[in-house]
Protein backbone atom coordinates (compact mmCIF):
# COMPACT_ATOMS: atom_id res chain seq x y z
CA UNK A 1 0.00 0.00 0.00
CA UNK A 2 1.18 3.43 -0.82
CA UNK A 3 1.47 6.38 1.08
CA UNK A 4 -1.47 8.11 -1.07
CA UNK A 5 -4.17 5.54 -0.22
CA UNK A 6 -3.80 7.11 3.63
CA UNK A 7 -6.06 10.20 4.77
CA UNK A 8 -4.45 12.21 6.76
CA UNK A 9 -7.28 14.13 8.74
CA UNK A 10 -7.79 15.58 12.57
CA UNK A 11 -9.82 13.30 15.01
CA UNK A 12 -13.49 12.16 14.30
CA UNK A 13 -16.12 11.00 16.84
CA UNK A 14 -15.63 7.13 16.49
CA UNK A 15 -11.78 6.97 15.73
CA UNK A 16 -11.22 5.87 19.24
CA UNK A 17 -11.80 2.42 18.93
CA UNK A 18 -9.43 1.60 16.19
CA UNK A 19 -6.95 4.20 18.22
CA UNK A 20 -6.70 2.32 20.69
CA UNK A 21 -6.23 -0.67 19.04
CA UNK A 22 -2.80 0.70 17.51
CA UNK A 23 -2.11 2.71 20.47
CA UNK A 24 -2.12 -1.01 22.60
CA UNK A 25 -0.27 -2.71 19.56
CA UNK A 26 2.58 -0.83 19.78
CA UNK A 27 3.36 0.18 23.46
CA UNK A 28 2.71 -3.84 24.26
CA UNK A 29 6.01 -3.89 21.75
CA UNK A 30 7.71 -0.79 22.98
CA UNK A 31 6.94 -1.82 26.93
CA UNK A 32 6.76 -5.46 27.10
CA UNK A 33 5.02 -8.13 29.40
CA UNK A 34 4.14 -5.83 32.12
CA UNK A 35 2.13 -3.60 29.93
CA UNK A 36 -1.08 -3.01 30.76
CA UNK A 37 -3.85 -2.21 27.67
CA UNK A 38 -5.26 1.37 27.72
CA UNK A 39 -8.96 1.60 28.19
CA UNK A 40 -11.48 3.26 26.38
CA UNK A 41 -12.33 5.06 30.38
CA UNK A 42 -8.59 6.01 30.20
CA UNK A 43 -8.83 7.71 26.70
CA UNK A 44 -12.06 9.64 27.13
CA UNK A 45 -10.57 11.18 30.13
CA UNK A 46 -7.73 12.03 28.54
CA UNK A 47 -9.12 13.58 25.44
CA UNK A 48 -12.85 13.72 25.82
CA UNK A 49 -12.92 14.79 29.51
CA UNK A 50 -10.21 17.53 29.12
CA UNK A 51 -11.59 20.65 30.14
CA UNK A 52 -9.75 22.22 26.90
CA UNK A 53 -10.77 20.10 24.77
CA UNK A 54 -8.08 17.84 22.70
CA UNK A 55 -5.72 18.11 19.43
CA UNK A 56 -5.48 15.19 17.24
CA UNK A 57 -3.99 14.39 13.13
CA UNK A 58 -4.14 11.00 12.38
CA UNK A 59 -3.30 9.01 9.24
CA UNK A 60 -6.14 6.42 8.88
CA UNK A 61 -6.24 3.64 6.30
CA UNK A 62 -8.96 2.29 4.03
CA UNK A 63 -10.14 -0.39 6.19
CA UNK A 64 -9.62 2.27 9.25
CA UNK A 65 -6.82 1.13 10.89
CA UNK A 66 -5.72 4.27 12.48
CA UNK A 67 -1.80 3.81 11.07
CA UNK A 68 -0.31 7.01 12.85
CA UNK A 69 -1.01 10.01 15.35
CA UNK A 70 0.23 12.55 16.67
CA UNK A 71 -2.13 13.84 19.70
CA UNK A 72 -1.82 16.80 22.27
CA UNK A 73 -3.34 17.39 25.62
CA UNK A 74 -4.13 21.32 25.47
CA UNK A 75 -3.71 23.78 28.72
CA UNK A 76 -4.03 27.24 29.82
CA UNK A 77 -0.82 28.58 30.66
CA UNK A 78 -0.31 31.90 32.83
CA UNK A 79 2.60 33.78 31.17
CA UNK A 80 3.90 37.33 31.44
CA UNK A 81 1.57 37.55 27.53
CA UNK A 82 -1.46 36.63 29.53
CA UNK A 83 -3.06 33.28 29.46
CA UNK A 84 -2.15 30.73 26.79
CA UNK A 85 -2.49 27.79 25.38
CA UNK A 86 0.71 24.92 25.93
CA UNK A 87 -0.29 21.76 24.54
CA UNK A 88 1.76 18.02 25.78
CA UNK A 89 2.10 16.31 23.01
CA UNK A 90 1.49 12.58 24.02
CA UNK A 91 0.74 9.05 22.43
CA UNK A 92 2.31 9.70 19.38
CA UNK A 93 2.48 6.24 17.15
CA UNK A 94 2.94 4.72 13.98
CA UNK A 95 1.86 1.21 13.67
CA UNK A 96 5.04 -1.48 13.46
CA UNK A 97 3.74 -2.31 9.91
CA UNK A 98 4.11 1.15 8.44
CA UNK A 99 6.89 2.55 10.28
CA UNK A 100 9.57 4.36 8.04
CA UNK A 101 13.10 5.09 8.38
CA UNK A 102 14.87 8.36 9.27
CA UNK A 103 16.48 9.49 6.34
CA UNK A 104 13.18 11.03 4.77
CA UNK A 105 9.56 11.73 6.23
CA UNK A 106 7.77 8.96 6.88
CA UNK A 107 4.09 8.57 8.10
CA UNK A 108 4.75 9.97 11.56
CA UNK A 109 5.98 13.61 10.40
CA UNK A 110 3.64 13.19 7.85
CA UNK A 111 0.64 12.99 10.34
CA UNK A 112 2.94 15.53 12.56
CA UNK A 113 2.89 18.53 9.99
CA UNK A 114 -0.81 19.05 9.93
CA UNK A 115 -0.75 19.33 13.85
CA UNK A 116 1.65 22.10 14.35
CA UNK A 117 0.04 23.67 11.61
CA UNK A 118 -3.58 23.37 13.18
CA UNK A 119 -1.92 24.48 15.93
CA UNK A 120 -0.14 27.57 14.48
CA UNK A 121 -3.52 29.00 12.52
CA UNK A 122 -5.52 28.99 15.70
CA UNK A 123 -3.37 30.44 18.35
CA UNK A 124 -1.59 27.90 20.23
CA UNK A 125 1.60 29.19 21.64
CA UNK A 126 3.65 26.12 22.42
CA UNK A 127 4.09 22.45 21.87
CA UNK A 128 6.08 20.56 24.16
CA UNK A 129 7.03 16.64 24.85
CA UNK A 130 9.34 14.19 26.24
CA UNK A 131 10.01 12.24 23.30
CA UNK A 132 11.80 9.12 23.47
CA UNK A 133 14.97 8.47 21.01
CA UNK A 134 13.47 7.65 18.07
CA UNK A 135 10.88 10.39 18.21
CA UNK A 136 13.30 13.19 19.28
CA UNK A 137 15.58 12.36 16.28
CA UNK A 138 12.78 12.78 13.62
CA UNK A 139 11.16 15.37 15.54
CA UNK A 140 14.66 17.16 15.12
CA UNK A 141 14.83 16.45 11.67
CA UNK A 142 11.38 17.03 10.22
CA UNK A 143 9.17 18.70 12.74
CA UNK A 144 10.98 21.46 14.23
CA UNK A 145 11.82 20.28 17.74
CA UNK A 146 13.85 22.29 20.08
CA UNK A 147 15.47 21.26 22.90
CA UNK A 148 15.31 22.73 26.10
CA UNK A 149 16.82 20.40 28.58
CA UNK A 150 17.87 16.94 30.28
CA UNK A 151 15.79 16.57 32.62
CA UNK A 152 17.49 15.73 35.99
CA UNK A 153 15.68 14.22 39.03
CA UNK A 154 15.58 15.21 42.76
CA UNK A 155 16.37 12.54 44.89
CA UNK A 156 16.23 12.21 48.47
CA UNK A 157 17.10 8.85 50.12
CA UNK A 158 14.20 7.18 52.50
CA UNK A 159 17.31 5.97 54.35
CA UNK A 160 18.12 9.88 55.36
CA UNK A 161 14.71 9.38 57.54
CA UNK A 162 12.24 11.30 58.43
CA UNK A 163 12.62 15.23 58.61
CA UNK A 164 10.54 16.65 61.47
CA UNK A 165 7.86 18.56 60.93
CA UNK A 166 7.03 22.42 62.60
CA UNK A 167 3.78 21.97 65.26
CA UNK A 168 2.25 24.79 63.35
CA UNK A 169 1.24 23.37 60.20
CA UNK A 170 -1.50 20.81 60.05
CA UNK A 171 -1.56 18.13 56.95
CA UNK A 172 -4.19 16.00 56.31
CA UNK A 173 -4.89 13.97 53.35
CA UNK A 174 -7.27 15.04 51.57
CA UNK A 175 -10.70 13.04 49.05
CA UNK A 176 -10.55 16.34 46.97
CA UNK A 177 -8.96 19.50 45.63
CA UNK A 178 -10.13 21.97 47.87
CA UNK A 179 -12.66 24.41 47.40
CA UNK A 180 -10.09 27.29 48.76
CA UNK A 181 -7.30 26.33 46.63
CA UNK A 182 -7.98 29.66 44.64
CA UNK A 183 -6.81 31.78 47.71
CA UNK A 184 -3.62 29.37 47.76
CA UNK A 185 -3.15 29.83 44.35
CA UNK A 186 -2.77 33.59 44.08
CA UNK A 187 -0.61 33.44 46.91
CA UNK A 188 1.85 30.65 45.01
CA UNK A 189 1.63 31.99 41.73
CA UNK A 190 3.76 35.13 42.39
CA UNK A 191 6.56 35.53 41.23
CA UNK A 192 6.21 32.71 39.27
CA UNK A 193 5.89 34.21 35.51
CA UNK A 194 5.37 30.62 33.00
CA UNK A 195 3.43 27.67 34.51
CA UNK A 196 0.03 26.13 34.07
CA UNK A 197 -2.62 27.29 35.59
CA UNK A 198 -3.73 25.12 38.26
CA UNK A 199 -7.14 26.12 39.57
CA UNK A 200 -9.77 24.08 40.93
CA UNK A 201 -10.79 22.49 37.46
CA UNK A 202 -7.81 21.46 36.41
CA UNK A 203 -6.69 19.96 39.71
CA UNK A 204 -9.81 17.99 39.57
CA UNK A 205 -9.47 16.80 36.26
CA UNK A 206 -5.55 15.91 36.84
CA UNK A 207 -5.69 14.08 39.67
CA UNK A 208 -9.02 12.81 40.92
CA UNK A 209 -11.23 12.59 37.68
CA UNK A 210 -8.27 10.16 36.28
CA UNK A 211 -9.35 6.77 36.04
CA UNK A 212 -6.26 6.34 38.15
CA UNK A 213 -7.11 8.23 41.21
CA UNK A 214 -5.95 5.31 43.42
CA UNK A 215 -2.41 5.74 42.54
CA UNK A 216 -2.37 9.33 43.91
CA UNK A 217 -2.98 11.03 47.25
CA UNK A 218 -3.43 14.73 47.89
CA UNK A 219 -2.03 16.62 51.20
CA UNK A 220 -2.96 20.04 52.29
CA UNK A 221 -1.36 21.92 54.82
CA UNK A 222 -3.39 24.28 56.82
CA UNK A 223 -1.86 27.19 59.16
CA UNK A 224 -4.91 28.45 61.97
CA UNK A 225 -7.11 26.60 59.08
CA UNK A 226 -6.18 28.32 55.87
CA UNK A 227 -4.63 26.69 53.02
CA UNK A 228 -0.93 27.26 53.19
CA UNK A 229 0.07 23.98 50.76
CA UNK A 230 -1.14 21.64 48.29
CA UNK A 231 1.06 18.07 47.87
CA UNK A 232 -0.23 15.49 45.38
CA UNK A 233 1.87 12.42 46.03
CA UNK A 234 2.04 8.92 43.93
CA UNK A 235 3.29 6.47 46.59
CA UNK A 236 4.36 3.64 44.01
CA UNK A 237 5.97 4.86 40.80
CA UNK A 238 8.63 3.50 38.67
CA UNK A 239 10.36 6.28 36.98
CA UNK A 240 13.06 5.51 38.90
CA UNK A 241 12.91 2.25 40.73
CA UNK A 242 11.13 1.96 43.70
CA UNK A 243 10.60 5.43 43.94
CA UNK A 244 7.94 7.76 45.57
CA UNK A 245 7.08 10.71 43.41
CA UNK A 246 6.19 14.09 44.51
CA UNK A 247 3.30 14.69 41.45
CA UNK A 248 2.90 18.38 42.51
CA UNK A 249 3.58 20.96 44.35
CA UNK A 250 2.00 24.40 45.35
CA UNK A 251 4.07 25.92 48.49
CA UNK A 252 4.40 30.01 48.45
CA UNK A 253 8.24 29.91 47.91
CA UNK A 254 8.85 31.87 51.03
CA UNK A 255 7.19 29.51 53.16
CA UNK A 256 9.36 27.24 54.46
CA UNK A 257 7.23 25.69 57.80
CA UNK A 258 4.91 24.54 55.04
CA UNK A 259 7.45 23.29 53.02
CA UNK A 260 9.51 21.38 55.80
CA UNK A 261 5.66 20.00 56.70
CA UNK A 262 5.00 18.50 53.49
CA UNK A 263 8.29 16.93 52.59
CA UNK A 264 7.64 15.08 55.97
CA UNK A 265 4.58 13.93 54.60
CA UNK A 266 6.31 12.21 51.72
CA UNK A 267 9.37 10.81 53.05
CA UNK A 268 6.94 9.30 55.83
CA UNK A 269 5.04 7.64 53.48
CA UNK A 270 7.47 6.45 51.24
CA UNK A 271 9.30 4.98 54.69
CA UNK A 272 5.58 3.46 55.22
CA UNK A 273 5.29 1.96 51.43
CA UNK A 274 8.97 0.75 52.01
CA UNK A 275 10.32 2.62 49.03
CA UNK A 276 14.16 3.63 48.52
CA UNK A 277 13.98 7.13 47.52
CA UNK A 278 11.72 10.29 47.22
CA UNK A 279 11.49 12.41 43.50
CA UNK A 280 10.77 15.46 42.70
CA UNK A 281 11.33 17.52 39.38
CA UNK A 282 11.12 21.01 38.78
CA UNK A 283 12.30 23.29 36.28
CA UNK A 284 16.57 24.30 37.77
CA UNK A 285 16.09 28.28 37.63
CA UNK A 286 13.08 27.63 40.06
CA UNK A 287 13.57 28.31 43.70
CA UNK A 288 12.23 24.65 44.37
CA UNK A 289 15.31 23.77 43.03
CA UNK A 290 17.66 25.28 45.32
CA UNK A 291 15.32 24.22 48.09
CA UNK A 292 15.01 21.04 47.72
CA UNK A 293 18.54 20.41 47.31
CA UNK A 294 19.22 22.14 50.65
CA UNK A 295 16.51 19.44 52.27
CA UNK A 296 18.44 16.62 51.68
CA UNK A 297 17.65 16.23 47.81
CA UNK A 298 20.59 15.12 45.36
CA UNK A 299 20.67 16.09 41.79
CA UNK A 300 20.14 11.96 39.92
CA UNK A 301 20.71 12.42 35.65
CA UNK A 302 17.17 10.67 34.61
CA UNK A 303 20.19 9.04 32.64
CA UNK A 304 20.65 6.59 35.12
CA UNK A 305 17.84 4.75 34.14
CA UNK A 306 15.86 6.40 31.16
CA UNK A 307 16.95 10.17 29.66
CA UNK A 308 13.83 12.40 29.94
CA UNK A 309 14.42 15.10 27.20
CA UNK A 310 12.06 18.70 27.18
CA UNK A 311 11.83 19.74 24.18
CA UNK A 312 9.25 22.53 22.53
CA UNK A 313 8.10 24.38 19.29
CA UNK A 314 6.56 27.87 19.69
CA UNK A 315 3.50 28.24 17.85
CA UNK A 316 2.38 31.16 18.69
CA UNK A 317 2.49 34.35 20.98
CA UNK A 318 5.06 36.37 21.77
CA UNK A 319 6.52 32.88 24.16
CA UNK A 320 10.54 33.12 23.04
CA UNK A 321 12.97 30.58 24.05
CA UNK A 322 14.38 32.64 26.37
CA UNK A 323 11.24 32.54 28.98
CA UNK A 324 11.10 28.83 28.57
CA UNK A 325 14.80 28.69 29.31
CA UNK A 326 14.78 31.12 32.57
CA UNK A 327 11.23 31.28 34.03
CA UNK A 328 9.00 27.84 32.56
CA UNK A 329 8.02 26.36 36.02
CA UNK A 330 6.91 23.01 36.04
CA UNK A 331 6.40 19.63 37.92
CA UNK A 332 6.10 16.01 36.95
CA UNK A 333 2.26 16.38 36.64
CA UNK A 334 2.90 18.79 34.00
CA UNK A 335 3.68 15.51 31.66
CA UNK A 336 2.62 12.23 31.31
CA UNK A 337 5.51 10.52 33.38
CA UNK A 338 3.47 10.48 36.66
Amino acid sequence: MSLPDLEIRPYRPGDEHQILQTFNLVFREVCGPGYQDRTLEQWRWQYQDNPHGQRMSLAVAPDGTVVSQYAGVPMVADTPYGPQTFLHCVDSMTHPVWRGGLKRPGIFVITGLPFSAHSRRIGDALLYGFPVDVAFRIGQRHLEYHFLRVIDYLIRDVAAGVPPAPAAITVERVPAIPPDIGALLQLWRDPRQCLLRRDYRYLTWRYCAIPSHADYELWTARRHGRLAGLLVLRPVHELAPDACTIAEWMVPGLDADTAAALLAVACRRAHEGNRKRVLAVFAEPSREWQSFQQRGFARVPSATWMERRLVYLITGSPITSELLEQQWWYTLGDSDLV
